[in-house]
């Protein structure tokens, strides 16, 4: 009786086991599925975006435009600049470097990250611009799944804080003795921010951030919504982000982390914005407390508040960042 048993559960033990591998197989697939969902859809949304900016700008919103488009191809007819790489733990990255005009060897450095899925570092070009002219040497990073870097995925700023580090790190070995100013928009400030909540070294004297929001996984799953997405993709999305990054999305929250940054912080952002509200940046400027300095720019879009107020923000940019470098 005791042998008639054993072969009987034998063949079941063996069906339960291929049922779960079978079970497992089919929540990995779809995990992954979803992420490919997100980042599918985000490159044809951003697209969609950059067109509708082109057509709803005002009058003024597009002579701005053109004119700091001129501004920064006259710049970089003149500038010298190079294609350079480090190597992060995720894979190689890529990078353009903008020599300080003068070539002053003691030129303070700006990192400057872009944002968005579909962007690269020509995005911030205008800063990039802006900042050279003022004397920097500028180091600007494609994000990792950006332009000339490695990878197929983005983590939307959390696994990019390590890559801020890298890039801190690759300019300390350049130059022993440099200061340092970092800006990011969107995707890029809040990996600078995370970065921040790390620390940084000393070297580094100010972070600025233009339109991050409070939580990655917020916004992710923001994104999947307006994607239309099925409620299975949702729900799996933080699993395909795990399998993908190899961290819970949920440590990306910056407002929860921001308060241990000792660095003197900028958030920036536009009562405009439709993507990312406004009220995020000023979460997280009540969060860092006393380090941090608000810019609300009245009407201004995602992103869009340099094109708006470009006078206003520059001067508070250049004027954070040289009141940091003094201090």
């Amino acid at each position: 009786m005791g042998k008639k048993a054993e072969r009987v559960g034998k063949p079941a033990l063996m069906v339960l086991l291929i049922a779960a591998l079978l079970l497992l197989t089919g929540a990995l697939l779809l995990a992954v599925r979803s992420g490919r969902i997100l980042h599918a859809a985000l490159d044809g949304r951003q697209e969609r975006e950059q067109e509708t900016r082109v057509t709803s700008f005002a009058l003024r919103e597009q002579m701005v435009m053109e004119q700091i488009g001129a501004r920064v191809r006259g710049w970089q007819s003149v500038v010298s600049s190079e294609t350079v790489t480090a190597v992060a733990g995720r894979g190689r990255l890529s990078a353009e470097l903008f020599s300080p005009l003068g070539d002053d060897d003691d030129a303070p450095w700006a990192l400057v990250m872009h944002g968005g899925l579909g962007t690269d570092h020509s995005q911030v070009m205008d800063v990039a611009c802006a900042l050279s002219l003022q004397g920097y040497r500028v180091l600007a990073p494609d994000l990792y799944a950006h332009g000339k870097s490695d990878g197929e995925t983005a983590s939307l700023g959390l696994r990019d804080a390590e890559d801020v580090l890298t890039w801190i790190d690759w300019i300390m070995l350049e130059d022993m003795d440099a200061r340092i100013v970092c800006f990011g928009q969107d995707e890029g400030g809040v990996a600078l921010l995370l970065a921040a909540a790390r620390g940084l070294p000393q070297s580094v004297a100010a972070v600025a951030a233009d339109s991050a929001y409070v939580s990655v996984q917020a916004r992710a799953h923001e994104l999947l919504a307006q994607a239309d997405s099925s409620w299975l993709d949702r729900h799996l999305f933080d699993a395909a982000y795990r399998l993908a990054h190899g961290v819970s999305i949920a440590e990306g929250n910056v407002a929860d982390r921001i308060a241990g940054a000792d660095v003197p912080l900028l958030l920036i952002h536009g009562t405009g914005d439709a993507q990312v509200l406004a009220w995020q940046s000023e979460d997280i400027a009540q969060a860092a407390g006393e380090n941090a300095q608000l810019l609300l720019v009245e009407g201004a879009g995602h992103g869009m508040a340099r094109y708006l107020e470009p006078d206003a923000y520059y001067d508070a940019l250049l004027s954070f960042f040289e009141n940091a470098l003094c201090s």
